[in-house]
């Protein structure tokens, strides 16, 4: 299984002799360069959260050339201390920490020099790479199920497990949604590359609120104009929002300002009632406004609850 290693610099701590204090770490490895500027104090550890690189690797061990450089800004000369070394990570762990000590000499003529210690740590985090279906033109990737007559279509992002790739075809179990489970076959594209992306995706889930008085749907902070249908109003509470199940005809009439018109999230888990973009309502939450519902696709569609079938939660309030 591929996996990506992200490699972050975690924090830097200054020892020893006082050299300055315009401190400048580079770091090099494997073609990435990465460098950040501080004022440090001797006899101090100053946090950070940065990322230095990402890599991908199918190795258990990941071993690589790493060229660290700590340089101390002075107006005329400055003070550099280099350490290659290399870097070697255990992919079975989830997370662990790298230390590097560099030494770093005053440069000063026929004086006494001054010598400082900076180590530099190093955060790891080994992240899975999983396989998911790409976006298509309307959101929707028609595939072959196995045992079923008819194409079912799948929507984007959404996670499977690929078992073998030909020439032909990609063969994959669903992970997710209301097919998960079920073995199935895609088509490969005319230039023999896949349907299905492989990476990391951030699954956090969704966290949406509809206000039944305002008729305004909030997505991480911004308004969207909606209606429903009053002889069915919503009720206040908690409902979770589902993984798109099918194309909806409904959304067809809407494709000319949103693309992605045909993916429907059904609201609840048993009742027949979605959020979707149109003009009208039935008992469902409709997005009045067409033109944004490509981007309310994109905030869902990604989105992860954590139960395998839904993006999110929908707070329904006064």
């Amino acid at each position: 299984m591929t996996k990506k290693i992200v490699l972050k610099l975690k924090n830097i701590k200054y020892s020893g002799d006082s050299i300055g204090d315009d401190i400048r770490l580079e770091i090099s490895i494997l073609g990435k360069s990465f460098n950040i500027k501080k004022n440090i104090k001797v006899g101090t550890k100053q946090e950070f959260s940065k990322i230095v690189g990402e890599f991908d690797t199918d190795r258990k061990i990941f071993e690589a050339d790493i060229d660290i450089r700590v340089i101390e800004e002075d107006p005329i000369f400055n003070d550099i201390g280099n350490l290659k070394t290399q870097i070697k990570i255990d992919t079975a762990k989830d997370s662990q920490e790298l230390a590097y000590e560099v030494l770093v000499k005053e440069f000063r003529v026929n004086v006494s020099k001054a010598k400082a210690v900076f180590v530099i740590a190093l955060q790891v985090e080994i992240l899975s790479t999983e396989n998911f279906v790409s976006v298509t033109s309307d959101g929707w990737l028609k595939v072959d199920i196995n045992g079923v007559k008819k194409k079912e279509s799948l929507p984007a992002f959404l996670r499977v497990k690929l078992l073998q790739s030909d020439s032909k075809k990609d063969y994959f179990t669903i992970l997710e949604g209301s097919h998960r489970g079920k073995n199935a076959s895609v088509n490969r594209k005319l230039d023999n590359t896949s349907y299905l992306q492989s990476g990391i995706l951030v699954r956090e889930p969704a966290l949406v609120t509809y206000s039944i008085s305002t008729k305004v749907l909030t997505i991480n902070d911004k308004k969207y104009k909606t209606t429903d249908f009053e002889p069915e109003k919503w009720k206040t509470g908690v409902y979770d929002i589902e993984i798109p199940d099918a194309p909806h005809k409904g959304g067809t009439y809407y494709t000319n300002k949103a693309k992605f018109a045909k993916v429907w999230f059904r609201v609840g888990h048993s009742r027949a009632k979605y959020l979707h973009t149109g003009l009208h309502s039935l008992g469902c939450i409709t997005v009045l406004e067409q033109e944004y519902w490509d981007e309310i696709f994109y905030q869902l569609i990604k989105a992860r609850k954590g139960d395998g079938v839904s993006v999110g939660i929908l707070t329904v309030v006064e």
